[in-house]
C-alpha cells in the first residue's frame, strides 16, 4: 500500500545511478569486483556485473516508492522456487558477506534505495525468438511449472494492489480516458465492463495461489526450441491459477499468422502439467483480451507521466491495439473450442 499523498513506483522517477557506482555498490555492499553495464528497465535501475572472477550478477536498485515488504516477497519466493524446484532456472539470491539480502543506499538528493544482487541468466529473450510450436509448449509448461514450485508459497504482502492483477482490471476503467484513439478507447471499456460484469464473477470461483503473473515475451529468455531461464518476479501476486496462462497467450498471438494455433501450442504445454479444468479453459479467451485492454490502458496512462521513457512504455501499443480489435471481432467460440481440443476435452 501506498501512504496518502505519496508517490507510485509509477510516479516516482526511477534510480539513475551511473555505472560507476553501481560498480562501487556491488564491491562495497556485496564483494563484488566487476564492470557494470546498464540495462533496460522502467521503474527500477538494473546493471549487468561482470566480476572479474568470470562470475555474472545483476544488481538491482529498487525504486525508492518500492514496498520494502514487497521486495521481500519477491526474494523470499525465489528462494521458495529454487528449494521446491531446483531444475527451474530463475535469478538465484546472493547475499552480503554478512548474509543480509538486500543493502540500503542513499542518494545526493536524500531518496533511499534498497539494492538486491541475483545471479545473471544468459540467453536470447522469447521476444527475439521465432516461436515454433516446441517453443510455444515450452514456455507453457514452463509457466506450469514455475506455478507449481509457487504451489504452498505465503507471504503477508501477497495479496496486495497490483496494477497488473488481472481481477483488479475493472479499476483500470477510470484510466481510459488516457487513450488517445477513440475507436480503441471504446473497445477497451467495453471488455472492461464484460470482464467486470460476465468474466469475474466466475474467475473467483477457480482455484487461486501465488503466481508470477509476468511469463511474458521480455521476461523469458529462451534457446532454439527450449525455455532457459524466467526473470523479473517483480508482478508476483495472489489470484487466480488461469491469470498465469493469460500473459504469454496475450503477447504470443499478437503477431503470429495463427493466433490460435499459438495459443493452443502454449495452453496444451501449460496443461501437460498441470491439468486444467474446462471452467478455467472457458475463461482464457476474456482473461487474454482484458490483458490487452490492459497493457494499452497502462502505457496510455504511463506515458503521460514519463515521455522521456516513450518508445519503452509504447513499444508494442499499437500491435495490442489492433489485436484486440482483432480478438472483440473474432469472438471467444473458435479459441475456446481449440484449446479444449488441444487439451483433450472434446
Amino acid at each position: 500500500m501506498t501512504r496518502a499523498g505519496a508517490q507510485t513506483v509509477f510516479e516516482a522517477p526511477a534510480p539513475a545511478f551511473s555505472c560507476p557506482e553501481a560498480e562501487a555498490i556491488a564491491r562495497q555492499a556485496f564483494d563484488i569486483e566487476a564492470t557494470a553495464r546498464l540495462l533496460v528497465s522502467e521503474r527500477d535501475q538494473n546493471f549487468q556485473l561482470c566480476a572479474n572472477d568470470g562470475s555474472e550478477w545483476v544488481l538491482k536498485i529498487a525504486n525508492p516508492a518500492e514496498n520494502p515488504a514487497l521486495l521481500d516477497m519477491q526474494t523470499q519466493a525465489l528462494l521458495h522456487i529454487a528449494d521446491a524446484d531446483p531444475s527451474l532456472t530463475i535469478p538465484r539470491v546472493k547475499a552480503t558477506p554478512d548474509g543480509a539480502l538486500f543493502h540500503e543506499i542513499d542518494s545526493d538528493d536524500g531518496r533511499r534505495f534498497i539494492v538486491r544482487v541475483l545471479s545473471y541468466l544468459p540467453g536470447q529473450l522469447l521476444d527475439d525468438a521465432k516461436p515454433r510450436p516446441a517453443l510455444l509448449r515450452d514456455v507453457g509448461a514452463t509457466a506450469a511449472r514455475l506455478a507449481r514450485a509457487l504451489r504452498g508459497f505465503e507471504h503477508p504482502e501477497s495479496r496486495h494492489e497490483l496494477v497488473w492483477n488481472l481481477t483488479q482490471a475493472p479499476a483500470l476503467r477510470t484510466r481510459t480516458h488516457h487513450i488517445q484513439e477513440p475507436d480503441c478507447r471504446r473497445v477497451v471499456e467495453e471488455v472492461f465492463d464484460h470482464f467486470d460484469a460476465e468474466v469475474l464473477p466466475e474467475l473467483k470461483k477457480q482455484r487461486s495461489q501465488v503466481i508470477h503473473n509476468d511469463v511474458s515475451e521480455l521476461n523469458t529468455l529462451v534457446d532454439g526450441d527450449r525455455v532457459v531461464g524466467v526473470i523479473d518476479f517483480g508482478d508476483l501476486i495472489h489470484a487466480p491459477l488461469i491469470c498465469d496462462l493469460a500473459v504469454p497467450i496475450a503477447e504470443l498471438i499478437r503477431e503470429h499468422p495463427e493466433p490460435i494455433d499459438t495459443a493452443a501450442e502454449i495452453t496444451a504445454g501449460y496443461h501437460a502439467i498441470t491439468a486444467l479444468a474446462d471452467e478455467e479453459l472457458g475463461l482464457i479467451f476474456d482473461l487474454a483480451s482484458t490483458r490487452c485492454a490492459m497493457e494499452v490502458t497502462i502505457a496510455s496512462w504511463r506515458v503521460g507521466d514519463h515521455p522521456e521513457n516513450t518508445q519503452y512504455i509504447l513499444g508494442s501499443i499499437r500491435e495490442t491495439s489492433a489485436q484486440l480489435v482483432w480478438m472483440r471481432e473474432f469472438g471467444a467460440e473458435s479459441m475456446t473450442a481449440a484449446l479444449r481440443r488441444a487439451c483433450g476435452q472434446n
